[in-house]
């Protein structure tokens, strides 16, 4: 028997949410993979991942650089073809961006950060192709669709993979990594610790009283590595003339690093300046998406500024807005030398911009009334839940 659809009041159609489909998330990063392999790879080299392939650190340089190189070539043997490794390290990104998508329940104005981002070839390229950035995403959108489908409903398989996930990006990278494990201690003290009945101004001056404490304490040591071994070994990386690399910055100490981050950090997001782009115009797409990157961190800020009073807002200015920071300074050193090697560090890290959005789409999925689905409306029946 043929039911006729039913006409539903304008509120109730408005109502329905339009989320990201997680087909849309692997649709993306099979798209960069083949831009970077038969697009990308013929204006720019495509760094570490051609020698991963080749097995070229096998044996030699450190824990984390040998075992992606035998994931590699393992990959490689098995597959018979450089193009389908690719893949695979790229599918394996995709899936934990498609996880944090499924946990969020992501929907209507909050989709847009994560697809923004996903588009920009300062993300896609270097997270579809071998190397230790796919990982690290993979690993971080895993971690993040852990915290966000905590915070809607608990599981604690949820907490035993962020905290399997922060283990590995910690290897990976290991101060994105750390930054990204004193964000789950806050979380557990917000979303399932004690009850503070303090305001967050409080809070938040009682955690930097704690965090300068902290600093006193350790900055002897701090100084001493970021100065002597930091800051030595990242001008090492670029040592060669060319157009895009900045041999007229010095950052020689910690304090001319930290009195410099009021240029160095935005000039490190950018990627290349305009000067840049005139002297190589390919790098003008880069350009166009490090300014995007810049929008979505001040997006990512204003969100958890106007996040709802309670849990959501302590969260993310106590918790992810400090792990950002940490991130952001760290990133620096390897990031403002050369826009194009900056652009595959931050690669990194770029996911955890969008977490603001990415934790309201999934408390907001969980108070939200029963809907009307697509189906609903093409049988004219309400959705049952």
């Amino acid at each position: 028997m043929r039911i006729d659809p039913i006409a539903l009041p304008e509120d109730r159609v408005s109502a329905i949410p339009r989320r990201l489909g997680r087909g849309t998330v692997y649709a993306i990063f099979v798209g960069w993979t083949l831009f970077a392999v038969f697009v990308y790879s013929r204006y720019s080299q495509l760094g570490d991942a051609q020698s991963y392939l080749a097995g070229a650190y096998d044996e030699t340089g450190e824990l984390r650089t040998v075992i992606v190189t035998r994931i590699a070539t393992a990959i490689v043997r098995i597959l018979h073809s450089a193009l389908l490794s690719h893949l695979f390290f790229s599918l394996f990104a995709a899936s934990g961006v498609a996880y944090l998508v499924r946990q969020a329940r992501l929907h209507d104005r909050h989709r847009w950060p994560l697809l923004i981002l996903l588009l920009l070839p300062n993300f896609g390229v270097w997270a579809a192709v071998i190397g230790r950035e796919a990982l690290f995403i993979g690993l971080l959108g895993f971690f993040m669709g852990a915290t966000v489908g905590y915070a809607r409903r608990r599981g604690l398989q949820r907490l035993l993979l962020a905290l399997l996930c922060v283990g590995g990006m910690t290897m990976i990278r290991a101060p994105f990594g750390l930054a990204t494990g004193l964000f789950l201690l806050m979380f557990l003290l917000y979303v399932r610790g004690l009850r503070m009945h303090l305001s967050m101004g409080v809070q938040a001056i009682g955690l930097a009283a704690v965090g300068l404490f902290a600093l006193a304490l350790a900055w002897p040591a701090l100084d001493d590595y970021i100065g002597n071994e930091v800051l030595p070994l990242a001008r090492s990386y670029f040592t060669i003339n060319s157009d895009t690399t900045r041999t007229w910055i010095h950052l020689d100490s910690t304090g001319t690093f930290l009195r410099s981050l009021w240029w160095t950090l935005p000039l490190a997001l950018a990627g290349p300046t305009p000067g840049e782009v005139m002297a190589r115009p390919v790098m003008l797409p880069f350009l166009a998406s490090g300014l995007a990157i810049i929008g979505l961190l001040v997006h990512g800020i204003v969100t958890a500024v106007r996040a709802p009073a309670g849990m959501p807002r302590k969260l993310l200015l106590l918790g992810w807005l400090p792990a950002i920071a940490i991130i952001l300074v760290a990133y620096v050193p390897f990031g403002v030398y050369n826009p194009g090697s900056g652009i595959r560090y931050a690669s990194c890290f770029l996911l955890f911009l969008v977490y603001p959005s990415m934790l309201l789409s999934a408390l907001e999925a969980e108070e939200a009334p029963p809907r009307w689905t697509p189906m609903a409306l093409r049988q004219g029946l309400p959705e049952l839940r």
